[in-house]
């Protein structure tokens, strides 16, 4: 019903042209598809498309992502299909329902695009794809959630597609496994480009400074883990698609939690990372914001970070102090009180005493944050090497994206979690100012 040659004429989504890898995937009639590809090669718009053109049949699609940021675009893309959809019989076609999960047309059939927590899958029927799969926290639970989302009919299917993560996980075990009811598609850049996708590939390859980043995203390599201080597991672990990294204004004049911040300020290429969290009374870090600054200027980034300490909520801010963020770190101490704010001063042993904090809260499942690519690849960039000596640096390679200054303004908001006061139980009571008066005649 959705091979490449039906979506080309009508009924269905009409006038696409595909690359040969899309038509290929289209082409698969398999019950059971997974897909190892590369970034930006054309895949969303395949699952959007064919989505779209089921639903024009009737039938229910599901689309299951990484974060809400992800399942968001890939509906954005199959409402930007819509004027490319034809009914049979040449009726028209009407959108009886259009929301930020979900589109319905007027033959009863839906698309509906939802982010990565089990319960969210369940109770539906139809196909579903899982995009993104390597990425995506708890993946097994939510697995379990989706098999009966396809059983109910013998020509529902199931889709898993990703780039490539861990040599672990779900989605390593089903693209490695020899299971002949599975259908597999790997495509990586060079298989885009040769099949008609118009990529400069040198010019990837040239913006792309890590290698490791380049062969897991671009050329389908699964990562070995040897030298990574956090591996992929324990990041997705902690990674929550309910937090985001725009902060809610609102929401930190308002909290009752002791809000910690982190502050790395780049130097040069590198990114300035504001990483703001709050802790509840399980003693769990929760990400509130992770607020980027690229080619801001030193006023202006002294700005946002007051903005956020003037509130009450904030017990403590760590600043790295090195270099060029000396001057704002010694300001910062200097209005705000060296137990408010401390400047930190990096150092081969500092560095690896932040990130050994930080690695531990993750490890004890107690420091929460976004389901966000940028901060999966800056946190698992940071690779752990032993000199000769025996000392333990932590380094990461520079690139477009900075200098893994995520992970250490993470590692600083840890710190600063770390080194804050105990939460108070207090009550609060308003009384006559004339028993102040009369305690001050006493005294």
């Amino acid at each position: 019903m959705t091979d490449a040659a039906v979506m080309a004429e009508s009924p269905g989504v009409v006038g696409l042209q595909w690359w040969d890898h899309q038509r290929r995937w289209l082409d698969d009639p398999s019950r059971l598809r997974v897909c190892c590809k590369a970034r930006q090669i054309g895949m969303s718009t395949v699952l959007a498309g064919e989505a779209l053109h089921a639903a024009v049949y009737g039938e229910t699609t599901v689309i299951v992502s990484a974060s809400q940021r992800q399942a968001s675009e890939l509906l954005r893309k199959a409402a930007h299909l819509l004027p490319l959809v034809n009914v049979a019989g040449g009726g028209a076609l009407v959108v009886t329902r259009q929301s930020a999960e979900e589109i319905e047309l007027s033959t009863g059939g839906r698309v509906i695009s939802l982010p990565s927590a089990a319960a969210t899958v369940q109770g539906y029927t139809g196909h579903v794809v899982i995009d993104e799969a390597a990425w995506i926290p708890d993946v097994e639970t939510l697995w379990m959630a989706i098999v009966p989302t396809i059983s109910t009919r013998g020509d529902y299917r199931l889709s898993v597609v990703s780039t490539p993560g861990p040599q672990s996980g779900m989605f390593y075990r089903l693209w490695t496994g020899t299971d002949p009811s599975w259908s597999r598609h790997r495509i990586s850049i060079y298989d885009a480009k040769e099949g008609g996708a118009p990529h400069d590939v040198e010019m990837l390859r040239a913006a792309v400074a890590d290698d490791t980043t380049w062969r897991m995203a671009y050329e389908c390599q699964f990562v070995d883990e040897a030298t990574a201080f956090l591996s992929l597991d324990l990041i997705r672990s902690c990674e929550s698609v309910s937090l985001d990294c725009d902060l809610d204004w609102q929401w930190l004049a308002n909290t009752t939690e002791a809000v910690y911040v982190g502050f790395d300020i780049g130097r040069k290429r590198d990114l300035s990372v504001l990483w703001i969290a709050s802790l509840n009374g399980d003693r769990v870090l929760s990400t509130r914001a992770v607020i980027v600054m690229r080619g801001v200027n030193f006023t202006e980034q002294e700005e946002t970070l007051y903005r956020v300490l003037e509130r009450g909520s904030v017990r403590r801010c760590c600043i790295d102090s090195t270099g060029l963020g000396m001057q704002l770190a010694e300001r910062a101490v200097e209005r705000w009180g060296e137990y408010r704010v401390e400047a930190v001063n990096f150092t081969i042993a500092t560095k690896a005493r932040l990130g050994a904090t930080l690695k531990r809260r993750m490890q004890d499942a107690a420091f929460r944050i976004p389901a966000d690519e940028r901060i999966r690849r800056d946190l698992h960039s940071v690779g752990k090497y032993t000199s000769a000596g025996g000392n333990v640096r932590l380094l990461a390679d520079n690139t477009d994206d900075g200098h893994a200054d995520r992970f250490w303004a993470a590692a600083l908001c840890c710190e600063a979690a770390e080194a804050g006061p105990p939460l108070l139980d207090c009550d609060y009571e308003h009384v006559p100012i004339s028993i102040f008066a009369r305690m001050k005649g006493g005294i």
